[in-house]
């Protein structure tokens, strides 16, 4: 449901595709324009996802950074959302090697957002730290009041990032 919030405001000129890395990693949907057209074969993509399994974060986020590569235009915001409970337990899962992964893909344009659903064994932690650093910003979704204000009221400030470590002195 949050998904398709997402997708409901985004602009046609906006460009999503899906990956999936729970249970196994895929790519659900290529990179498309959010067009009236193409809007319905985006939420029949949502529609298909599934939750369960273990999550192969690493493999996860190496195709997502694939796919937005592909469809990367310099100038542009180019970010990849990755929504999980954090829980990084299968493959290559090492804290520190995600990190280093996502950083290198934040140098030349690509950032990383997180988006946090689940409870129980939520990493919180986890789901910052990626955000952190992929130049994004991190939120967290517990009811589909808290997914309006992400993904509606406040989309521009969860799709782009102005400023971060900012100072400031008063004099």
């Amino acid at each position: 449901r949050s998904l398709h919030e997402l997708v409901e405001n985004l602009q046609p000129q906006d460009t999503v595709s899906l990956a999936t890395y729970a249970g196994h990693v895929a790519q659900v949907l290529e990179p498309m324009q959010v067009t009236s057209s193409n809007a319905r074969t985006i939420h029949r993509a949502i529609d298909g996802l599934e939750s369960g399994g273990g999550t192969g974060m690493s493999s996860g986020v190496d195709l997502a950074y694939q796919m937005a590569g592909a469809s990367f235009v310099k100038g542009h915001e180019n970010r990849v959302i990755v929504m999980s409970d954090g829980d990084a337990n299968i493959g290559p899962a090492s804290h520190t090697e995600i990190l280093r992964q996502i950083k290198g893909h934040s140098e030349r344009g690509i950032t990383l957002s997180t988006i946090g659903f689940g409870m129980g064994n939520y990493k919180d932690v986890m789901m910052e730290q990626l955000a952190n650093q992929g130049d994004g910003n991190y939120f967290y979704i517990d009811t589909f009041d808290e997914a309006t204000k992400v993904f509606g009221e406040n989309l521009s400030g969860t799709l782009q990032t102005i400023a971060k470590d900012v100072k400031i002195q008063v004099e």
